[in-house]
């Protein structure tokens, strides 16, 4: 089971010695933190793309049956950024919820009430469970099935679960003629500079087929159902693009404001997703798989992001980066996955 890494740590912020292409100057500090803006900067930077958000919304707004379709976990982030865009923006939103599974009861609830509250219409999908077990058990079997890349920014359980929900964002966008996608990401989940991004569909489509086709041998025969976009539904859709927003990283709040702001919604803090998620009971394993596969937490990136921008201080990055999650926990998933312990090593 994981053991907590002795890694040597950024004195600024959390990323380890074993981080992918970090490395520390001679007083303990990492080239990301040694390179990064100033919290003026920051700041900066920050409206730059809040007007940028801002000029995407009024060029897409006005959707056959919606304005946007937010992929929404019930967790703080897309929980804030549902209200974001639906009370601040004025969009009307399809709120949508990927049900992996391991979905929390409070998350469930949060959601109903976020949703209820806000006035927004909202649809839960539920994927066959012999597929989505499948798949997180490939995806612990063959962590390499993502690019290496994606190892800075999420376990392999998360980027396989990530690339469904898009996926399927991406077709109800096209089902209900909205040019807008939203998700909750924040700093350090996405690239810094895609608060705003078009999406060529057709191009998209082409990319895609080796992945897919990579997939496939993985994930079994229906995984086109999940990971593709039909080409009748291109064909059927006027649309060729759609613009995807990513706006917490235009409105680069803290977890602290969140939780308040959403309060007088009835969203309520869950007690059993660990301390790196608040939707989601199959973090836990995910946060393991990675720890024992490549040494570290596959949070940590996001974490210390969040320190350089000053929305959280190193004491409390340091008790989220190097948390290990529970045997018992580790183990009750494995269970639902059939997954042998011994395979989480």
């Amino acid at each position: 089971m994981p053991v907590k890494t002795e890694n040597r740590l950024c004195v600024r912020c959390v990323l380890p010695e074993n981080f992918p292409g970090v490395k520390f100057d001679e007083h303990g500090v990492c080239n990301h933190c040694l390179s990064a803006p100033t919290l003026e900067e920051v700041k900066e930077s920050v409206a730059n793309l809040h007007s940028e958000l801002v000029n995407a919304i009024e060029n897409n707004k006005g959707g056959r049956d919606y304005d946007c379709i937010v992929a929404y976990s019930g967790g703080k982030d897309s929980s804030y950024t549902l209200m974001a865009l639906s009370r601040d923006f004025g969009l009307k939103c399809l709120a949508v919820t990927v049900d992996n599974g391991f979905m929390s009861d409070q998350a469930r609830i949060n959601a109903a009430r976020v949703t209820s509250a806000l006035g927004v219409d909202y649809q839960l999908f539920t994927p066959a469970w012999s597929f989505m077990s499948g798949m997180y058990r490939e995806s612990v079997n063959n962590p390499d099935i993502h690019s290496r890349a994606a190892i800075k920014r999420a376990s392999a359980i998360c980027n396989s679960c990530i690339g469904l929900i898009n996926v399927y964002m991406i077709r109800l966008a096209l089902m209900h003629g909205s040019r807008l996608i939203a998700g909750g990401y924040i700093g350090g989940q996405v690239p810094k500079d895609t608060a705003v991004l078009e999406l060529n569909l057709d191009l998209y489509t082409k990319t895609r087929e080796s992945t897919i086709g990579r997939y496939e041998t993985s994930f079994g025969e229906d995984t086109r159902k999940y990971f593709d976009i039909p080409q009748e539904l291109l064909s059927t859709s006027q649309m060729r693009k759609v613009t995807v927003l990513n706006p917490m990283l235009a409105l680069n709040v803290s977890e602290e404001v969140i939780i308040e702001e959403l309060a007088p919604l009835g969203w309520t803090p869950t007690r059993d997703t660990g301390v790196n998620s608040s939707n989601c009971r199959l973090n836990d394993f995910g946060i393991a798989m990675h720890y024992n596969t490549h040494g570290f937490n596959p949070y940590v990136f996001e974490i210390s992001e969040q320190v350089r921008h000053g929305l959280m201080t190193r004491d409390t990055a340091l008790k989220k980066a190097l948390s290990i999650p529970s045997l018992e926990e580790v183990r009750w998933q494995a269970k639902k996955l059939d997954v042998e312990i011994d395979a989480v090593r």
